[in-house]
């Protein structure tokens, strides 16, 4: 089962649209981030055709970027970002195979503790594993995750992968979520 983030992904979308065409196209920071966050919307809504669009727009962007726009800085999109915006896209679009390249990608370029990436990407491989068929495992990772995430970082993305994924589970493997994010 393809699991969808809740929350109002219509507006989100529009407004990421408009967002990337304001970006222009010059290969900035600002573009190529607006194409992500618009490939992960228009994913969300179940506009696959136009996620991809983006994702190649993103893609396409990201290579173009000189060191400064790609410098890991507030403004700045480093390709670390970009694997993780892309997992989610593929994540949301149930394309498993591209959104655990991604997500190794990502992680290969994490040095740091990162411990909100890192969160997310496991939300991510959680939910390609149920989209894979193995809400079991899904159930199992997701948990794992949670439970070892500071409660500083239980709220806002890790909760709605977790609760989104939650919501796709059934059975055991959706009480054994349930009881870890009530916690």
């Amino acid at each position: 089962m393809l699991v969808t983030a809740r929350g109002p992904p219509p507006p989100a979308a529009a407004l990421a649209t408009r967002a990337r065409a304001e970006a222009g196209t010059a290969p900035t920071a600002a573009a190529a981030l607006a194409a992500a966050v618009t490939a992960r919307a228009l994913a969300g809504i179940g506009d696959h055709q136009g996620a991809l669009r983006a994702v190649a727009d993103a893609r396409t962007i990201a290579e173009r970027l000189d060191t400064a726009q790609a410098a890991d800085t507030w403004f700045g999109y480093p390709l670390q970002k970009h694997h993780v915006h892309l997992s989610q896209a593929f994540t949301l679009m149930g394309d498993t195979r591209e959104a655990y390249a991604e997500q190794e990608a990502a992680l290969a370029l994490t040095r740091s503790p990162s411990v909100m990436t890192r969160a997310l990407l496991a939300m991510d491989t959680a939910i390609c594993l149920n989209t894979d068929g193995d809400p079991t495992a899904a159930a199992g990772m997701a948990v794992d995750v949670w439970e070892n995430l500071p409660e500083a970082y239980r709220d806002g993305l890790v909760r709605t992968r977790a609760e989104s994924l939650h919501h796709a589970l059934s059975g055991s493997a959706h009480a054994r979520l349930g009881e870890a994010l009530a916690s």
